[in-house]
């Protein structure tokens, strides 16, 4: 902490923010978030791994479960050799499958990987919207990647969107997938703001409060007069982040949350966009539309859009529950007697179970 200039105190930030690591110049931003990134893809996987064990070992306590899946391993190898017998006539293999599909760590790799073009393509789309009346004039800068950047909240928006078209296309689980990433997307992104820091990325608008924050020496710096005290804009989403995975670490503790878990990374994203429009009050970037600035009018689309998305799967379960699954009984492959009472010809089984560097 040292006197500024207005005689109030601040934080002044004072390091080289470039290093050389293996004879290569770097900057200390970039080091940091990658292997946040790498860290979070490891913490994902180990949590879809803690996932589909649990997952397993309770399928395994249901006897009638147990006694499906193995019936339906026989009935696989069967298959298989009735296929090796006659390959030009090959077994159909039944849709019904009584152990649903499991998360695998395979399908990690290219959910990230299409959640990553994603985020890219989208998050640049989302910055040429932001300076449409410049890219008007050069429309063949929108591909250049060192002129301008990417918006963080379209580009979230954009890998969401393109991991789960992912898994679609893999048949892999969608909603249990989301549940996985919520927790390791949260500390990549909040991580990734305390790392702005580090290159003097993200500062807000020119403050007076004593919690203001100032680069020193040369730089370069990743904000315009960097010397200037100015909200610490990049702190204080990180710290609306950290806030809403403790939120979402104990929503993940609601057996509701846990039954479905597409509605905890819906309640996460939804607060994540929420804290990052409040924060973006504090930043440089002009208005567009009602005062709201561009990322401000993309965040307030990802709080409706996760909103409307809990109060659909909230109406889901309810008619779920409502509504009772019939079962026949497997004694039942003769018709039932005329004389039967409606009740004796079926067999209830209860309520089912039921998204530069901003």
């Amino acid at each position: 902490m040292i006197p500024s200039a207005v005689g109030l105190a601040v934080v002044v930030f004072d390091f080289d923010p470039v290093g050389v690591i293996l004879g290569t110049s770097v900057r200390w931003q970039y080091v940091a978030v990658a292997a946040v990134i790498f860290a979070t893809l490891l913490l994902a996987g180990a949590l879809a791994v803690i996932a589909e064990r649990r997952r397993a070992a309770r399928l395994l306590r249901d006897p009638e479960r147990t006694a499906a899946v193995a019936e339906a391993a026989q009935a696989a190898e069967d298959t298989l050799r009735a296929s090796a017998q006659t390959p030009a006539e090959p077994a159909a293999v039944p849709d019904e499958r009584p152990w649903p599909v499991g998360l695998r760590g395979d399908d990690l790799l290219f959910i990230v990987a299409g959640g990553i073009a994603g985020a890219v393509v989208a998050g640049r789309l989302g910055w040429a919207l932001l300076y449409l009346d410049w890219y008007r004039g050069t429309p063949g800068s929108i591909l250049d990647t060192t002129v301008g950047g990417l918006t963080l909240g379209a580009g979230v928006a954009g890998g969401v969107i393109a991991g789960m078209l992912m898994a679609r296309v893999l048949g892999a689980p969608v909603g249990r997938w989301l549940g996985v990433a919520i927790v390791p997307l949260l500390i990549a992104l909040g991580l990734g703001k305390l790392a702005m820091v580090l290159g003097g990325a993200g500062q807000g608008l020119p403050s007076d409060a004593a919690w203001a924050t100032a680069f020193a020496g040369p730089g370069p710096w990743g904000s315009l007069a960097p010397m200037i005290p100015s909200h610490p804009s990049q702190v204080y989403e990180a710290a609306t982040t950290g806030g809403t995975l403790v939120a979402v670490l104990v929503l993940a503790l609601v057996p509701a949350f846990r039954r479905h878990p597409a509605a905890l990374f819906a309640a996460g994203i939804g607060l994540w966009a929420a804290g990052r429009f409040a924060v973006a009050f504090t930043w440089r970037d002009p208005a567009l539309v009602g005062g709201l600035n561009g990322d401000q009018l993309v965040t307030a689309g990802i709080v409706m859009v996760a909103t409307a998305s809990l109060v659909a799967l909230a109406v889901r379960g309810r008619r779920r529950r409502r509504t009772p699954a019939i079962a026949m009984p497997p004694s039942a492959a003769a018709p039932p007697s005329p004389a039967a009472p409606p009740s004796a010809a079926t067999s209830g089984t209860g309520e089912g179970e039921p998204s530069a560097e901003r």
